[in-house]
């Protein structure tokens, strides 16, 4: 027996607070569903084999990105191999690049490093430029730093989303892939 919970939303910034799913028990269906939405927001499937033991997986495809693989059972053997052979279907699958990409360090780098750093620069630059240095230089220097300070974050909190915008879509945590 088993049974799937598909989630599929316009959110993959995972700002809202509730994730609507659609829970799915027949395998053409759940393939129709695969291929046909362009998104693929979390999936959840549970596979109980009776008088042996229960497998779950769960992959979430909106930050923060992750999944977890669960198998239990009664024999240790069963548990064992059906781990083990999960594993490597999803070792086999998996794509380098995207795996350095959704670490904690990789998606550090792009939700903040990034933007922080180019905005910082950026508005730093145009201060420099747009701001007369006498002004620059007198009773007006905290409200210009206060100013700069305000302006670089939220650049760079707009810009942190685009690129995490940008990175989900080009290189997908979680995609459907016909075999």
């Amino acid at each position: 027996m088993w049974h799937a919970e598909v989630g599929h939303s316009s959110d993959p910034l995972g700002k809202l607070e509730e994730h609507p799913t659609q829970t799915v028990s027949d395998w053409q269906d759940l393939i129709q569903m695969a291929r046909s939405l362009p998104r693929i927001d979390q999936l959840s499937l549970t596979v109980e084999v009776e008088g042996k033991g229960t497998m779950a997986l769960s992959l979430k495809n909106y930050v923060p990105l992750g999944g977890k693989l669960i198998v239990t059972g009664q024999e240790e053997e069963w548990v064992d191999k059906h781990f083990h052979n999960c594993m490597t279907l999803f070792t086999e699958r998996k794509e380098t690049f995207n795996t350095l990409l959704y670490t904690r360090l990789g998606f550090g780098v792009i939700q903040t490093a990034i933007p922080l750093g180019s905005m910082f620069i950026f508005v730093m630059a145009a201060a420099g430029l747009l701001i007369p240095s006498h002004i620059r230089h007198s009773e007006w220097l905290w409200w210009i730093t206060a100013a700069t300070v305000v302006i670089t974050l939220r650049l760079a909190y707009t810009v942190s989303d685009k690129l995490i915008l940008f990175c989900m879509e080009k290189y997908p945590y979680v995609k459907w892939q016909d075999r």
